[in-house]
């Protein structure tokens, strides 16, 4: 089942036009990988996908609703949970402040879980999230996203700017979300990590989808993905 369809989406960041007619779908239970180099489109997808783009044509379904012209809280509470790029989390707020700001309530996932899921938190647990390693941060907006119980996960650059043994262990968190069945929409850099995780990928280049495919069908060597905008 389509969980989430974009048709013709264009849209514009800071103010000009980066989105050309952007068209991917993205089904119940499925890990997609968005890739591109930077200034392809890539974050202004994610910002029109959560209502947060300023000018937007085209259409936007998820879960059978229209949601392109919907305000950025409806769309959240539609079911899609967002860890955006630069983590965002409330500095001023301790670690469970942060987490049960925006929890809601479902069968998913409960604090416990995400505690489970993310032993880290719960060591810091009381720490101010302005404390934190930019991993933990990371983390803990993982756990924070988490907890609003959506179907759908959007994550933006989640492993930007930390060292490879933090980001294997974001990716190894992803595989445990992926196992529990929830949709998972992956911006990140590094193709080999995603290849692993992702079931398809979408390259982006100047604001179009150039490239779909599996993980098995993506090229290997560097020309290939070059020439694919990567």
């Amino acid at each position: 089942m389509t969980l989430l369809s974009l048709l013709h989406v264009e849209a514009s960041y800071g103010g000009g036009r980066v989105l050309n007619g952007v068209s991917l779908r993205l089904a119940a239970g499925e890990v997609v990988a968005l890739m591109g180099r930077n200034g392809m489109g890539k974050t202004t997808t994610v910002r029109a996908i959560m209502g947060l783009a300023p000018w937007m044509r085209g259409q936007i379904m998820f879960a059978g609703r229209d949601i392109g012209q919907s305000a950025p809280h409806r769309i959240a509470r539609a079911g899609i949970g967002l860890v955006p790029e630069g983590r965002h989390v409330f500095a001023n707020l301790t670690v469970r402040e942060n987490l049960i700001a925006t929890a809601r309530a479902g069968r998913g996932w409960s604090l416990e879980r995400v505690l489970e899921l993310l032993p880290q938190l719960g060591a810091r647990y009381g720490a101010m999230a302005r404390t934190l390693s930019g991993g933990e941060q990371q983390m803990l907006a993982i756990g924070r996203a988490l907890l609003t119980n959506p179907s759908l996960l959007i994550l933006d650059e989640a492993t930007e700017g930390l060292s490879p043994k933090l980001r294997d262990e974001i990716y190894a968190c992803l595989a445990a979300v992926r196992q529990s069945g929830m949709a998972v929409l992956l911006i990140d850099k590094h193709v080999a990590a995603l290849s692993r995780l992702a079931d398809r990928t979408i390259i982006l280049e100047k604001g179009r989808v150039t490239w779909e495919g599996t993980a098995a069908e993506l090229p290997s060597d560097a020309t290939a993905l070059s020439a694919l905008g990567l």
